[in-house]
């Protein structure tokens, strides 16, 4: 019975402490989860570049990260990117970027930016949204 009790708790306390600190999940899963966690911070970068915009709807399964070309063998680094629309409408978009220094780094929510402004497919192209 004490071995039983010893097993639980080494075992037990480990994969507590390994969920606790993300041990199990996969780069991606981990920046996935930090997005997530600031949703509310997105959502109130992405309306600052816009009035218009009521609503977010953000494309999770979106989350792409890319390496940077500067002309360097090194290159400049990474960005992950997440897609989005918004005001429920079918044909908008917008994408957050966050510069990343290696492609498994969990992004800072100070690091968000947005390279095109939030647009809407128009008479067969993308405008700037100013409805």
């Amino acid at each position: 019975l004490l071995w039983l009790v010893i097993a639980l708790v080494v075992f037990g306390g480990g994969a507590w402490m390994a969920k606790e600190a993300n041990l199990f999940l996969s780069p991606r899963a981990k920046q996935l989860a930090y997005l997530k966690e600031h949703e509310e911070e997105i959502v109130k970068f992405v309306k600052s570049k816009n009035s218009k915009i009521e609503s977010i709807q953000m494309d999770w399964n979106s989350l792409t990260v890319e390496q940077i070309g500067n002309g360097t063998p090194q290159g400049g680094g990474y960005n992950l990117s997440v897609k989005g629309s918004f005001n429920h409408i079918k044909d908008s978009d917008f994408t957050i970027d966050f510069r990343l220094k290696n492609k498994n780094d969990v992004p800072s929510i100070d690091r968000i930016g947005m390279y095109s402004q939030p647009r809407v497919l128009k008479n067969g192209g993308w405008d700037k949204y100013d409805e």
